[in-house]
């Protein structure tokens, strides 16, 4: 019997092409624009970016997930829709970056806001920062004023059309990856230890410039140790990741590479603790 990975990712590429779907990612062309003309661009973005994970097929993470996976892979062509998804899935913890669209938007704007006020009293480029204002949402001329009793001898009575509407927050996922606990076997076959199996690393195109990739990394070796209680994490890297995988602080291992996914793949590992390999 298929997984709920292997049905679900049968139309993830479809689901990819929904209007919803799409428009998530489509905002991060604007992002992206607004962030290049930022010098602190990978700060700001990081400010702004919100780690969710998973255990298992529990929506919307996984869900989440697999899309963002079939995104990459179908646009760098490394794999094939039917291969994403294996028996792994239930058994993996999937860690999505999301990026806050809605909180970016509203910080934009406040700059905007500021940078006017600035260049109105002559202070542009000062680096001075006005005290953000509280919006105002009660729309009854009624209410008691601040520091007054609060009564005022008749009932209020708020408008029924100007009452303040929640508005959820976009949240576009911009890079996944997942990772599980698996046993390291030694060269003569016997059981050495259990270690931290990262897998399925990708990134947003258009968002590997924000640093999204070690952000992932990052929390992966904090769920290895705190949760797997694990010393070691590896991985099989893609050859043209291999540099990459090297600055976070990964070492290869001589003569261990693998086909995987129509490209060859190199093992890379890195302590988590004080140990040897």
């Amino acid at each position: 019997m298929a997984s709920a990975s292997t049905v679900y990712v049968k139309g993830a590429c479809a689901t990819m092409r929904d209007d919803t779907a799409e428009a998530r990612w489509g905002k991060l062309d604007e992002v992206h624009k607004m962030l290049s003309s930022q010098s602190d661009s990978k700060e700001l973005f990081t400010k702004f970016t919100v780690l969710r994970s998973v255990v298992g097929e529990a929506k919307p993470v996984f869900s989440d997930s697999v899309l963002t996976r079939v995104k990459v892979s179908c646009e760098e062509q490394t794999s094939t829709e039917a291969e994403e998804c294996d028996e792994f899935e239930p058994v993996s913890m999937h860690v999505v970056a999301y990026f806050n669209y809605t909180q970016f938007m509203e910080e934009m704007a406040e700059l905007v806001v500021q940078a006017r006020l600035l260049r109105s009293i002559g202070m542009e480029g000062s680096g001075l920062r006005f005290q953000r204002r509280k919006r105002n949402i009660s729309a009854s001329r009624d209410e008691p004023r601040a520091g007054s009793s609060g009564y005022t001898g008749k009932p209020t009575i708020k408008a029924a059309g100007h009452e303040p509407t929640y508005q959820p927050v976009t949240l576009i996922p911009v890079g996944a990856l997942r990772l599980r606990r698996v046993a390291k076997v030694s060269g003569a076959g016997e059981l050495a230890e259990f270690v931290a199996k990262i897998e399925r690393v990708c990134v947003v195109k258009s968002m590997c410039c924000f640093g999204v990739g070690r952000i992932l990394m990052t929390a992966a070796e904090k769920i290895a140790r705190d949760a797997f209680h694990v010393r070691w994490a590896l991985l099989y890297a893609h050859l043209s990741s291999k540099e990459f995988y090297a600055k976070t602080g990964y070492a290869p291992k001589e003569g261990q590479t693998c086909m995987g996914l129509h490209a060859p793949h190199v093992l890379m590992v890195k302590c988590l603790a004080g140990a040897s390999m």
